[in-house]
């Protein structure tokens, strides 16, 4: 897919037209996101190549529970005997992330996912551990520049060209 795409893109330079051209670059790219996204959704969030045990564990307890809309470092400190200062020291030079940022990063590919499947963006957003909609707007509109219903918008969009 991405090799027919840069394959376009490069007989896109031969279009006389600008706003052709333009068209074409800009088809291009979107289809090249929606790509990327498609993967990542696939794969989700790697898990970091870690050699601390501690952050294989809370990646680990991450991956299974961010659902859970009460979920918090304290609780994570709690689960794997050590401080919260400790934990998220740890975390983030292992990971190069912030606990939260991580479980935040876990929960939005997944309401993603389910945006892109059809669900109703308020179950989404309440089945992915957010505690209230209002919350997950800011943080959707903060990580992806757009709102999740444009989001939805683009994704039909998309897929009827």
């Amino acid at each position: 897919n991405i090799r027919g795409l840069m394959e376009r893109t490069a007989a896109a330079a031969g279009i006389k037209q600008e706003f052709e051209k333009e068209l074409m670059y800009r088809t291009t790219l979107l289809q090249l996101t929606l790509i990327i996204r498609q993967i990542i959704a696939e794969d989700g969030v790697a898990r970091p190549a870690a050699t601390s045990p501690l952050v294989a564990l809370i990646t680990t307890y991450l991956q299974q529970h961010y659902r859970e809309p009460d979920l918090s470092v304290a609780e994570l400190a709690r689960m794997a005997y050590v401080s919260r200062e400790h934990l998220s020291r740890v975390f983030k030079e292992y990971t190069m992330q912030s606990v939260h940022g991580y479980l935040t990063e876990l929960r939005m590919q997944s309401c993603r996912r389910d945006i892109a499947q059809g669900k109703r963006i308020l179950d989404a957003c309440l089945e992915n551990g957010f505690p209230n909609y209002s919350s997950f707007l800011k943080t959707f509109h903060k990580m992806y520049g757009i709102s999740p219903q444009e989001y939805r918008t683009r994704l039909r969009s998309a897929i009827q060209q």
